[in-house]
This record gives structure tokens, C-alpha cells and sequence, in this order.
């Protein structure tokens, strides 16, 4: 057996857990499946294994329980073995014996080739005697050929930077269930000017200095989670692009303006190059997009996409400055709060250039529209707004439409549809 991995285990059961707050997200228990936790970088993924070994110390003794990260530089250079010598270990500690079943964390798995395989066999043979927990900064965690090979035996838990509520629960800031009072309303309206500037991630939140570690992180994705994941000859242009696109969330992406982009500044790269860098910064959670709303996929990838950034504190120290585009930042916002929610996301846009920011399906129906506007109470823009949505309503047949504003909260009626305003930090606590 590998002496250093057991030194590993060895001291975490020594050592005190780190502190943790609770999230909204919880691990299910229940059932014998692999649990795979998923999501960017520094979102809390660690943190949701350390809160779930928690609730199981409530029941079982800490030997009962396993966890390592395989990004620990003692563990260095990774090692298929690894997972052999944890079963070794399991036996050699006789834990099964004792505890009947082991829970064993693996944080960060897929930094091992051939992981599922491992993780696979691991589960068939110890099905009832050792529950598993993996988690990823990749969505390869989720690939094709995993989900083929785990088909029904695992649940996929997906981290996020915290969501409004989860921000406010940081800062100690709580949501009465009652109306609000003037007081609370002033302080969740201040408490969220801070979240659509310094995003959402833990790390941030709790720190001092946000800007740094923004930008730290950001680098540590685009150069851990997708530099060096991938056989890119132009490392240059990949950093460019993710710069780029941060100071473009919530507009439409051609990737055909793009390449132009980079070829009138002496930079050759093809379209299938710059959809695949788009791939895999999406696939380090670090960008998602929105397709138009079309019933051919044809249509759907031949149309521009728009980009979403997973963290609006990204978008403001890497991108452009929150004073810049207020609206793109609160669109962002809105788009990151429907995604943690699992909503499939489109945008619609008609041959007048009219455009509604998000259309919601559930199924195969649309669901409903929402439309993102900071200062609706101009009235050119209240006017230009309400025709776009009130047209994409007409052609969907919805009698209820909403616009996500900075402070007008109003329900009135526009050519006999319900049109609800609500302001952003209402809709995100969800008042």
C-alpha cells in the first residue's frame, strides 16, 4: 500500500474539519448512488463535502469516513494505483468490520486518467459497504462516455458561486418571512449593489482583498481548468478570448465576427478553432450560453449565442467596470440565478431585430418570457421593452409576461397581457 496516502487519510482523521456555512445546496443521503459534485473552481465544492461528512459525523465515528483531494501536491504525480491502495487501506483497517458502511470523498477525481473505471468497479463490488462521493472542476466529470458507464447509479449535485440568498446568509443578513420593513428592504438593496460587484464566490465574500482574489481565480480556471487540459498551440489567443469575453457577457457572440476579430490583429485562427476554446471554457464552468429560440437546430447554431459569465465579480475585474453596463450585469444575473435553478435557457428574436433576453422551457412548451431592464421607468425604453416582450407573448400565446428591473415593482396591463415588474433583488429572494 502507498505509505503517503495513508498518511493522507491518517491526518484528516486527526484533524478538525474547516469551519463551514450552510448552503442551499444539500448532498442526498438516501440512496446508494455515486454522487458527483460539480462546478468552477473555488465555488464550494470542497466545502459541501466537509458540510455533508459533517451531518454524517452526527451518526458515525470520523474513521467511518475517507476523504482526499487529489490536487494535494503530496500526492504528486497522480497515480491510477491510488484507488487500489484506498481499498487496500479500507481492508488493512479493517472499516467495513467496524462501521459496516465507509464513505469515501474523492475531491477533485478527474485529475486521474481513467477515474470512472476505478470509481465504476469500486461501486459494483462494495455496492452496500462503501458510498461514494466525487467531485470536479471539469463538466468532464459528466461526460458521455461516464454517464453511458454509470447509467443509473449516480446523482449529480452542480456548485455555484452563492446565490443572492446564499450571500446574505454569508454577511449574516437575514430574510424575515414577514413583509419587509423599510430598514431590511434598504439593507438587502445595498447588500446586492455589493453581489453584482464582487460576484458570488466564497472565497470573495469572505475575503478582504476581493479584486485580487477575483482576478487569481480567473487566471487559476483559464490556465488549470482549461490551459492545461487541452493541446493548445496558441495559448495567447484562448487568454484573449476568455478576456474577451468577459467584457461581453449578456451580447451576442458570432464566431465568425471573432475570427475577424483576431485576423485583422495579425492573429490566424479558424471558427472550428474558436468554437472549440468556447467548449472547454464552458466546460471549466467558467462561460454558458444562451441559443435562440428556434424549432430547427439549425437555426439554433447558426444564429449568434449569448454569453453569460458565471460570476459577476469576474466580469468586473477582468471585463469592464460595473458602471459601464449596468444592464449587461443585471442580465447576467438574472441568467446565472436561472441556470443554478436548472431552467433551460433560450433568447428570442424576431426580423424587426426585437429581442426578449430569456425564454423558459419546460419540456418541450415555452414556459415563460422574462425580459431584464435596469431603468424602466423611461419611457422610450418602458415602450421598446413592452413591444418585444408583448409580441414574443402574442406569438407564444402567454397572457403573462415579466420584466426584471432595478427598483420599479408594479403590475399592469398592456393590450390585454399581465405584465409584472419586479425589482431584481426581490426576484432573487424570491418576495
Amino acid at each position: 500500500m502507498n505509505d503517503v496516502l495513508g498518511k493522507i487519510i491518517q491526518e484528516y482523521w486527526s484533524k478538525e474539519l474547516p469551519d463551514t456555512k450552510d448552503r442551499d445546496i444539500e448532498i442526498s443521503l438516501e440512496k446508494n448512488f455515486i454522487n458527483d459534485i460539480v462546478g468552477p473552481r473555488r465555488s464550494g465544492k470542497t466545502y459541501l463535502m466537509y458540510l455533508t461528512i459533517k451531518k454524517i459525523l452526527k451518526k458515525i465515528d470520523k474513521k467511518a469516513t475517507i476523504y482526499i483531494n487529489f490536487e494535494n501536491r503530496k500526492l504528486l504525480p497522480l497515480s491510477e494505483a491510488y484507488f487500489n491502495d484506498i481499498i487496500e487501506f479500507i481492508y488493512a483497517e479493517k472499516l467495513i468490520d467496524k462501521y459496516k458502511i465507509v464513505y469515501l470523498f474523492l475531491d477533485e477525481v478527474q485529475r486521474i486518467d481513467k477515474w470512472e473505471q476505478y470509481v465504476r468497479s469500486i461501486y459494483d463490488e462494495f455496492k452496500d459497504k462503501i458510498k461514494i462521493f466525487v467531485s470536479g472542476s471539469s463538466a468532464n466529470l459528466l461526460s458521455k462516455e461516464y454517464s453511458k458507464l454509470l447509467t443509473g447509479r449516480h446523482l449529480t449535485t452542480y456548485v455555484t458561486p452563492l446565490s443572492f440568498k446564499e450571500f446574505l446568509d454569508f454577511n449574516n443578513v437575514n430574510i424575515p418571512s414577514k413583509t419587509l420593513t423599510e430598514k431590511e428592504e434598504s439593507i438587502i438593496k445595498k447588500q446586492l449593489k455589493e453581489y453584482i460587484k464582487n460576484g458570488g464566490f466564497p472565497d470573495v465574500v469572505l475575503g478582504k482583498e476581493k479584486d485580487d482574489i477575483i482576478s487569481q481565480l480567473f487566471t487559476d480556471i483559464v490556465t488549470r481548468d482549461v490551459l492545461s487540459r487541452i493541446d493548445v498551440r496558441k495559448e495567447d489567443i484562448i487568454e484573449e478570448f476568455s478576456y474577451y469575453l468577459a467584457s461581453n457577457v449578456s451580447n451576442l457572440l458570432s464566431f465568425n465576427k471573432m475570427k475577424n476579430y483576431f485576423t485583422s490583429r495579425g492573429l490566424k485562427i479558424s471558427v472550428p478553432t474558436l468554437t472549440n476554446y468556447f467548449w472547454h471554457l464552458k466546460n471549466a464552468f467558467l462561460f454558458n450560453d444562451s441559443l435562440i429560440y428556434s424549432y430547427t437546430i439549425k437555426d439554433q447554431l447558426q444564429y449568434p449565442r449569448k454569453i453569460y459569465c458565471v460570476d459577476n465579480g469576474i466580469v468586473n475585474v477582468v471585463g469592464f467596470k460595473l458602471s459601464e453596463n449596468i444592464d449587461s450585469i443585471f442580465e447576467n444575473t438574472v441568467a446565472n440565478e436561472l441556470i443554478r435553478h436548472d431552467k433551460k435557457i433560450y433568447y428570442w428574436k424576431n426580423r424587426q431585430q426585437e429581442e426578449v433576453d430569456f425564454v423558459i422551457i419546460h419540456g418541450t412548451q415555452v414556459e415563460q418570457l422574462i425580459q431584464v431592464c435596469y431603468n424602466i421607468e423611461n419611457i422610450d425604453t418602458k415602450n421598446r421593452e413592452l413591444k418585444s416582450l408583448i409580441k414574443a407573448m402574442t406569438s407564444f400565446k402567454l397572457n403573462e409576461g415579466l420584466i426584471i428591473t432595478n427598483d420599479y415593482d408594479s403590475v399592469e396591463t398592456f393590450e390585454n397581457k399581465k405584465i409584472i415588474f419586479k425589482p431584481l433583488w426581490k426576484w432573487l429572494i424570491k418576495k
